[in-house]
């Protein structure tokens, strides 16, 4: 008979959405959230935020909550690993990995067996997900790089280049003394040739994989940077309803309209937390006179 994971509940999109807004609002609020993870009540208290946005889901800290986190963790590490490899992306519109560099899929893969199943796959809230368990992940790449993985290939090949020519060293020995003498000679100076014209092909084969590599490092870079000022203007953006609850001259209809006017662009977010404290406020009139 089967058994049955008493623990096991399938979530909702609304519920992990749920989840992860209450996730941010806390590592934001930095009441339970550490550099080394969560404090102790964490799960208690994001149990109790599901109750007020979810009140009849009947999501408990345990094992619900503790499990669907772990989940979360686990896929949230699979996915930055990846970007954090030369050579990946990440479609923000598909919310998944990508890659248009030949054979990097395979390369990880070779050592990252059960990574297969993210090609194609997306994962929602990545972008949350960073900002929940950002700095739980130590940076840097712990899979082999595209050069490295050629310089590997190079290195073998180099290998049965001289266990060949050792061959048939060998088998010149077994011929008499006078013939051995001109085959030697003359075998000597074709695998010098040989061996100088391999030689240039490998430098070359090289000499093209890293400067690609050093190609597919300054994009990572920079996709990276792109990523990170997305996190940034997302953190912010969902930081400014606390902040305009603030100003108690606005009344509520006033505050959600302020919201939707700031969040629906990035420049207006930027402007918002660039002002000092009593200027918000006064922004905040003249952004609800010209666009409310």
């Amino acid at each position: 008979m089967t058994s049955i994971n008493r623990n096991y509940r399938g979530w909702s999109k609304l519920e992990d959405q749920k989840l992860v807004e209450a996730l941010v609002n806390m590592v934001n609020t930095g009441r339970y959230k550490s550099d080394n993870g969560f404090k102790p009540g964490f799960l208690q208290h994001l149990e109790a935020c599901l109750k007020e946005s979810l009140p009849e889901s009947g999501i408990f800290a345990k094992p619900h909550i503790e499990s669907r986190i772990k989940t979360m963790r686990k896929d949230w590490q699979a996915v930055y690993d990846f970007l954090n490899t030369s050579g990946f992306g990440y479609d923000k519109e598909h919310n998944c990995v990508t890659t248009n560099a030949p054979g990097v899929w395979d390369a990880y893969l070779e050592n990252h067996k059960h990574a297969g199943k993210w090609k194609g796959k997306s994962l929602l809230h990545y972008e949350e997900l960073c900002i929940i368990f950002g700095k739980d992940r130590a940076q840097g790449n712990r899979a082999k790089s595209v050069v490295e993985m050629e310089q590997e290939v190079n290195m073998e090949e180099q290998e049965n280049q001289r266990d060949d020519d050792f061959g048939e060293h060998s088998h010149n020995e077994n011929t008499n003394a006078s013939s051995q003498f001109e085959e030697t000679s003359s075998g000597r100076s074709k695998k010098r040739k040989c061996t100088s014209q391999v030689n240039t092909l490998f430098q070359g084969f090289n000499d093209a994989v890293v400067q690609f590599g050093d190609r597919l490092k300054e994009t990572s870079a920079e996709l990276s940077e792109d990523i990170k000022f997305e996190l940034d203007i997302k953190k912010k953006t969902l930081m400014i309803p606390s902040e305009l609850s603030k100003m108690t001259s606005l009344n509520h209809l006033e505050r959600f309209t302020a919201i939707d006017i700031i969040k629906d662009d990035q420049n207006r977010v930027m402007t918002f937390w660039t002002l000092g404290e009593e200027e918000r406020e006064a922004w905040v009139r003249f952004m609800l006179s010209k666009f409310g």
